[in-house]
């Protein structure tokens, strides 16, 4: 996918006309009483020279002065003019790739020192509504299992992959990745900052599995997680690991140099060799991955902790 990057202020910047790698990502967790809180955030982009010539150094004058970074805002849209609007990022660091045939630039942003209105109006996806149609069956005529996250105003969005842990109390935590559509994931966290902690329920096969569990409105748990969009090159973080350690990293403070740092390993990675990513859906036909939609992006919901106090029931039963 294509994407048009225009900072619309403090002034009108057309950053590049055509790039395709994005990534968004917010921590959160769950103070006691259920109050939904934002954590850090960051935004990066990757940039080639066959995707549009290097232009940001106009962004760096900018990010010098603290008050430009709650005056900046910027807007990813894509060819069809779906809309992604993301308000008060400052730029932290940024690297530059010199080939004998390719300039390449990745830069990250950081959400820093935002109030609680600020927070809640970071990220705007109001104006992202591309059409999903769920897939039913295989190639080879079989149904997929069926997978579906409900939470807050996010309904029964269907699942690429789901992926949990265990321990002696059962469920732990787990990543879910989804399509990036209307009535976005991501806007929706982002929209609940010191809200209430809404119910979330994952359906596996029609087996609910509901958090907090049916018929209990308390969260068992010490509760965090981060909420993330990914596309092009950035979806080719795999779903071990490299999950693990981005989200050690971007749950740190002051960690752009190390976020960088992997991201850059990502990037420069990509296409990685055969091997199960965010970009994949969970079905394996004679040793090939199945990709998802390559025309939309990826969300990832990650949880963890939903356990410590009290058991939780297994999500895939």
């Amino acid at each position: 996918m294509s994407y048009t990057l225009v900072q619309t202020s403090p002034s009108n910047i057309n950053v590049t006309k055509d790039f395709e790698s994005f990534c968004l990502c917010y921590h959160f967790n769950v103070e006691p009483g259920k109050t939904f809180q934002l954590q850090n955030g960051f935004f990066a982009v990757y940039i080639s020279q066959k995707s549009g010539p290097p232009f940001v150094q106009s962004l760096y004058d900018d990010s010098q002065l603290g008050k430009q970074d709650l005056e900046r805002k910027l807007e990813i849209s894509n060819t069809a003019k779906h809309k992604i609007l993301i308000n008060y990022p400052r730029l932290v660091n940024s690297r530059f790739s010199q080939f004998s045939n390719e300039i390449s630039q990745l830069h990250l942003f950081e959400f820093t020192d935002l109030n609680e209105q600020n927070k809640r109006d970071s990220i705007d996806t109001k104006g992202w509504t591309p059409q999903f149609k769920s897939p039913e069956k295989n190639d080879d005529g079989r149904y997929f299992l069926k997978q579906t996250l409900s939470f807050a105003a996010v309904k029964e969005r269907y699942v690429y992959w789901l992926a949990s842990q265990t321990n002696s109390n059962g469920a732990e935590r787990f990543v879910a990745a989804l399509p990036f559509v209307s009535t976005s994931l991501i806007g929706t966290i982002v929209g609940l900052h010191s809200q209430p902690f809404p119910k979330i329920e994952i359906s596996v096969d029609e087996k609910l599995w509901s958090y907090p569990k049916l018929g209990k409105d308390d969260v068992e748990g010490a509760l965090k997680g981060f909420i993330m969009v990914a596309d092009g090159a950035f979806k080719a973080i795999s779903l071990s690991a490299e999950i693990d350690t981005l989200c050690e990293l971007s749950g740190q403070e002051k960690n752009h140099d190390e976020i960088i740092s992997y991201l850059s390993q990502v990037v420069h990675s990509y296409p990685t060799k055969l091997s199960r990513t965010l970009s994949t859906v969970s079905d394996t036909q004679n040793n090939s991955i199945i990709l998802s939609d390559p025309k939309l992006p990826i969300e990832i919901l990650y949880m963890e902790g939903i356990n410590k106090d009290n058991s939780v029931p297994l999500i895939v039963k």
